[in-house]
């Protein structure tokens, strides 16, 4: 069994001098954490860097220099003990070892030789993780040649805090041989690295020299030692050699005489092909040291990518390519030690380089416990070692060990179930294999089958904890697939029939497993027939248990596959079975589409009755709501000059989707479709492949429900999504990792963590400004905007990069991050599985719509007044664009309790002098929603609003006369010039962005969102700029194919008929508006322009706005409308004096 990992300090309260209080709390809440969590890798992390800085704080002090001892630091041993306890589940990789032995060798030097000893093997172990670490070699050189100096007295190293008995005990250890072992270890695995490999080897060269001129030897001999280790050195590439080759320059002038310029000619021959390796990266090691520099972890990672993509492509174009990706490998992975997807490309390149049978002299296990060690959640890397290490040919024993390190690694709360399942699928994979080696003995048949057995209850019981009672198994039956061939293999049929007859019951809707069980009774039987010497079909010889298969299959009532499973069933009897069973099986199949057929339909008719209880919200319009310019309320009529009759009707077709014959509610379908974990991403995808050949790439993986592709810059790789139907597919397309498309070796990854919900942003912000908002942390693979045609008040996006760590990286960076001075962005990693309830005033029934409150009224006043009856918490009085207020209001309260006391209380009770009507607002469906997902209107008024009504209270009920501003008339009539539409309009589209672009042409008054038909309306307040828009303006800010027309347009899809007159030409709006005279109100007011006195019966015609006779007038210019106007205008006023 695997030894159990080191324990985490026990929670408990830490107070410290040396950190804040917010530190210290932040210790406790971790401690308390990795009690529960103790594979919470970033935790760990968190953890051991507080403490730390805990002790850096403690020592230093804030003058820089030692002040007091680390001894005395208290949490001290909590530290030593947490690092223990992250080194024991985890590599802590290169950042955390310089730490912790800078950390112990404070400790050490205040401390006895043992101290000094432990720092030592502390050392070893750390250049073991990280072998090709130069800050880890140089520290422990450091360390061994300060003992080594201070032992033997030399006259530059300190020699303070040293006793004789120290001297003593460290002298005998750390010696000059010590000292040239540890720099030519270091020489050797650092020798690859062209960055800074150079920096050891020179150390090392400079010790070697000093001591073979010390030690006696011959002076010719010491130099030809020196020469050949410097010109094999020289021979690789780095980024050093000019360095190195100052230093061997006085060994060749020393060998060579006068003949040195000849030898020295010779060296650059050598080196010719390293130097040229060398100049080709010069470019790529600025770049990436830049990177570096800058500290930014974004950038470097990038680069680290691209440096890779590009070492990758260089394969087989010259010599030590395979150990250049190698060390570039090495140096990606000690910037970057957890990220699994390169760990699994270095492990595949060094396989790949190693012959197809195993030698021996080269082993991929220490790589592979290397990558387990710093991704101990990655079941496909515990797979890959399991497996390396049956192709290395270990024993039972230390596979078995391998395997339960794996799962005592904590990998199904770390990695999830599929992880977990990684491990089990290769563990019960090698147990088969091994029990039907040559050399297998019925213990090993035993072994196998209990093992596989095991892991098939433990993926159960896993999944059962993970999903709950539930979970009915691996949905692929993969380890179930691997105990059925072992049983095969042992000739147990039955048992294994057995297996597939136990998995009907969960998988009896897959039509999958029963064409995977129907062909494998098909081959039993076709085995069994070889034997015959004449094929006679009779009953008694037909695949009976085939047709089993298939009959039990038809007997499942809601197949996945109805189709697919009655072909089956018929081509079976068509192949296998009697001419009279045909007959019959041809019944039986047409009775099973007519059911089918049946239940679809019947499906669809409930579908279509509930829709029909819960129709659709209307549109309405907030316009409505709002004072025209003579003060009274807008009559909602459509752009074209027709009042809708069915504005306010439910339509099927918008609440719901048809698929295959299937109605699905569009809510429940998006609430069920997972983009998040149903994705993945494909890197290295060929520039000419299209989604066509994504398609059928992936054709037999599963349903694809959508697929993007990314194209990459020149001469370089594209990269893409595809988005599966189920977590099952994209399961099923992992495999495909690694094959060739288009003649590019694809790499896939998972797409879950890789998106970000983004919101809060300003509500003009486009999908170019958002971009602009995370372009700077990574790969943006797309930004998805939701429908805004049931809910246009929504505003948030998602965005999805090309890995999980770019998305960490953008949601640490702007997540909270002021945008204009205005709004907070909210940038998360989305989590589907994380969503919760609607919550706040309005879901918790806390919150009231309050009518009919008068203009004047400010918010302390109307606080005040709701107040006597409870907690008042937020007060939101609704007002137009142009600041004036609408006379509606939210008023929100502490508990519910007290909102519905308040409405009890204030219902149609005055404040002032306007009688208050109180309901508490609908968290979805009341009136306000209504108006939230209706047609958008923004609006500014015609006319300016009175300064005063002489001494008079403003009403809500208008009292204006029939006599108006001119401007007012003349903007009143010519409305509909001043009318633009906007076609084509996607749905994502809201009301800011169309008024930001819009308003670079002019002054607004209004815009009307028209959902139904994909359009807009813009009330331009200038007719000239009406025009010019009209006539065409640049909109593809607001999408590929949105255009500017005429408000006809909008309308023309739905009338019958062709379009006649002017509107056939695209000028109706340019036509003047009719006058509607509709019937005298009550109340006695006076009609204004177009108003009879003395009332009349209302019409009896379609009120379509046009009377017979004004429908039979043939259209007027503008010139005559304006005339027939100015004449009406200087009528008016006359009646109403008697004239």
């Amino acid at each position: 069994m695997a030894e159990a990992p080191a324990q985490t300090p026990p929670p408990r309260s830490i107070t410290s001098n040396a950190l804040t209080e917010a530190e210290a709390q932040t210790v406790n809440d971790l401690l308390t954490y990795l009690g529960e969590h103790s594979y919470a890798y970033d935790s760990h992390v968190q953890l051991i860097n507080l403490m730390h800085k805990g002790l850096i704080t403690h020592v230093h002090g804030d003058g820089g220099e030692t002040s007091r001892s680390p001894h005395d630091y208290g949490l001290l041993a909590d530290l030593r003990q947490a690092r223990e306890a992250m080194d024991s589940r985890f590599a802590i990789g290169e950042d955390l070892w310089t730490d912790w032995l800078s950390d112990e060798i404070i400790i050490a030097k205040a401390s006895d030789g043992e101290a000094r000893i432990s720092v030592m093997e502390l050392c070893q172990k750390a250049t073991q993780d990280e072998p090709m670490s130069v800050r880890i070699w140089q520290v422990y050189a450091d360390w061994i040649e300060s003992n080594y100096s201070a032992c033997n007295d030399l006259p530059e190293f300190d020699q303070s805090g040293w006793s004789e008995d120290d001297k003593e005990l460290c002298r005998e250890l750390f010696t000059r041989d010590l000292l040239r072992g540890v720099l030519e270890k270091a020489s050797s695995a650092t020798q690859w690295r062209i960055d800074s490999g150079y920096v050891l080897f020179n150390r090392y060269m400079a010790i070697i020299q000093e001591d073979l001129l010390t030690a006696g030897a011959g002076e010719s001999s010491v130099l030809k030692q020196l020469q050949n280790l410097y010109v094999e050195r020289l021979k690789l590439p780095s980024a050093g050699w000019e360095e190195v080759a100052q230093m061997f320059w006085p060994v060749i002038s020393k060998i060579h005489g006068s003949q040195w310029e000849a030898a020295m000619s010779h060296m650059n021959e050598l080196a010719a092909p390293a130097k040229s390796q060398m100049a080709s990266r010069m470019e790529n090691e600025a770049r990436l040291e830049r990177a570096i520099e800058s500290g930014d972890q974004t950038v470097a990672f990038e680069e680290f990518s691209r440096c890779l993509k590009w070492e990758k492509k260089q394969k087989r174009r010259g010599v030590h390519e395979r150990e250049l990706l190698s060390a570039l490998y090495e140096r990606a992975l000690l910037r970057f030690p957890t990220y699994t997807e390169w760990w699994l490309d270095y492990v595949d390149h060094v396989i790949s380089q190693m012959p197809s049978s195993h030698d021996p002299s080269s082993s991929a296990l220490p790589l592979l416990e290397r990558a387990t060690r710093h991704c101990p959640w990655s079941g496909e890397l515990w797979a890959r070692r399991i497996l390396r290490s049956d192709v290395e040919r270990l024993p039972y024993a230390e596979i078995e060990a391998i395997k339960h390190r794996a799962t005592n690694s904590s990998l199904l709360d770390v990695g999830g179930m599929e992880e977990m399942l990684q491990v089990l699928l290769e563990w019960s994979t090698y147990l088969r294999r091994n029990a039907f080696t040559s050399t297998s003995s019925e213990d090993d048949l035993d072994t196998a089958e209990v093992g596989i057995r095991m892991a098939i209850e433990d993926v159960q019981q896993a999944g059962r904890k993970v999903y709950g009672e539930s979970f009915k198994g691996d949905p692929l039956y993969r380890l179930e697939k691997i105990h059925m061939k072992f049983l095969l293999q042992a000739r147990r049929v039955d048992d294994a029939r057995h297996v597939l007859s136990s998995l009907a019951s969960s998988q009896q809707n897959s039509f999958e497993f029963w064409q995977l069980w129907y062909h494998w009774e098909i081959l039993l039987w076709g085995h069994a027939r070889l034997s015959d010497s004449h094929r006679v079909e009779t009953t008694e010889t037909a695949p009976q248990l085939a047709t089993q298969v298939v009959e039990q299959m038809l007997s499942a009532k809601h197949i996945d596959e109805p189709e697919k499973a009655v072909a089956l069933y018929v081509m079976h009897f068509q192949h296998n079975e009697s001419v009279e069973s045909l007959q019959a099986a041809g019944i039986v199949a047409r009775e099973y589409r007519q059911r089918t057929t049946i239940r679809r339909a019947k499906e669809a008719e409930d579908l279509a009755m509930q829709q029909a209880q819960h129709p659709a919200t209307s549109t309405t319009s907030i316009e409505e709501a709002l004072p025209s310019a003579n003060g009274e309320k807008r009559k909602r009529e459509d752009d074209g000059g027709e009042v809708r009759t069915d504005a306010k009707k439910s339509k099927t077709q918008d609440a719901a989707l048809i698929t295959n014959g299937d109605i699905i509610d569009p809510i429940v379908a998006a609430a069920k479709r997972d983009r998040e974990n149903c994705t993945i991403t494909l890197v290295d995808v060929a520039t000419d492949v299209t989604e066509a050949d994504l398609k059928k790439f992936f054709r037999d993986c599963g349903t694809i429900k959508a697929t993007n592709i990314v194209p990459g810059h020149v001469n370089e790789l594209s990269i893409a999504t595809v988005e599966f139907e189920t977590v099952e597919d994209v399961i099923t397309a992992k495999t495909r990792d690694g094959k060739t498309l288009n003649g590019s070796a694809i790499s896939i990854r998972s797409g879950s963590r890789s998106t970000l919900y983004v919101a809060n942003y300003p509500p003009e912000y486009d999908e170019t400004a958002v971009r602009k908002l995370f372009d700077t942390y990574g790969e943006i693979i797309s930004v998805r905007f939701p429908s805004l045609k049931y809910d246009s008040r929504r505003r948030f996006c998602y965005v999805q990069m090309l890995s999980g760590q770019q998305a960490q990286a953008a949601q640490d960076a702007m997540d909270g991050k002021m945008l204009d001075g205005q709004h907070r962005l909210l940038a998360k990693i989305s989590d589907p599985d994380a969503k919760k309830d609607r919550s706040g005033a309005s879901a918790e029934g806390r919150e009231l719509f309050v009518k009919n409150i008068d203009f004047t009224a400010s918010e302390v006043e109307v606080k005040e007044f709701f107040a006597q009856h409870g907690t008042v918490t937020s007060v939101h009085l609704l007002k137009r664009t142009d600041g004036k207020r609408l006379g509606n209001g939210f008023i929100s309260f502490s508990t519910s309790e007290e909102a519905q006391k308040a409405v009890e209380a204030t219902n149609n009770k005055p404040l002032r002098d306007r009688v208050l009507h109180v309901t508490i607002a609908s968290a979805r469906g009341g009136g306000v929603d209504k108006a939230r997902k209706a047609d958008i209107i923004v609006k500014h008024s015609a006319s300016p609003e009175p300064s005063s009504a002489n001494g008079r209270r403003a009403s809500d009920t208008s009292m204006a006369s029939g006599t108006r501003d001119a401007a007012v008339e003349e903007a009143a009539h010519n409305v509909r010039e001043r009318k633009v539409a906007i076609l084509n309009l996607p749905d994502t589209v809201n009301d800011a962005r169309v008024r930001a672009v819009m308003e670079k042409h002019g002054s607004i008054n209004k815009i009307q969102l028209r959902r139904d038909q994909n359009a807009a309306v813009v009330e331009f307040a200038d007719i000239k700029a009406a025009f010019n828009v009209r006539a065409g303006v640049d909109c593809s800010a607001l999408g590929a194919e949105v255009r500017t027309g005429d408000v006809a347009e909008i309308f023309a899809k739905g009338r019958k008929g062709p379009a006649t007159g002017a509107g056939a030409l695209g000028f109706s709006g340019m036509k003047p508006s009719t006058v509607a005279r509709p019937g005298q109100q009550r109340g006695g007011r006076r009609g204004g322009l177009g108003f009879r006195r003395g009332g009349g019966a209302p019409s009896s015609e379609p009120h379509d706005g046009k009377s017979a006779d004004e429908k039979a007038t043939p259209v007027k210019s503008n010139a005559a409308f304006r005339a027939m106007f100015e004449e009406s205008r200087e009528v008016a006023p006359a009646k109403e004096h008697g004239v």
